[in-house]
């Protein structure tokens, strides 16, 4: 039985976090570095079991850290791929 897939809009910095605080499934990482050169906002579809394990993964790297302004992104993408876990949408809000 297939798992919902999420789509996660993920800019340019925060697709950098993930590919260095994380370790993502093959399938992720592959669409990650698809898009490694792209300066535009991109979609990378995961599963709800994958998007919950990168939540863990990113939590993992926070609380490693001893502060600063990489922990802050870190916890700002965390909080975002948690809303998206949540509620089903990780769309990012465009003006």
């Amino acid at each position: 039985m297939a798992r919902e897939t999420i789509e996660i809009q993920l800019t340019p910095e925060e697709r950098t976090l993930l590919m260095r605080y994380e370790y993502p499934f093959q399938r992720i990482e592959q669409a990650l570095k698809a898009c490694e050169s792209s300066r535009d906002i991109e979609i990378v579809p995961m599963d709800c079991l994958e998007l919950e394990c990168l939540i863990g993964d990113v939590c993992r790297s926070i609380n490693q850290m001893k502060g600063g302004a990489r922990q802050d992104q870190l916890l700002d993408l965390c909080d975002r791929l948690k809303a998206a876990e949540r509620y089903g949408d990780g769309m990012l809000d465009t003006l």
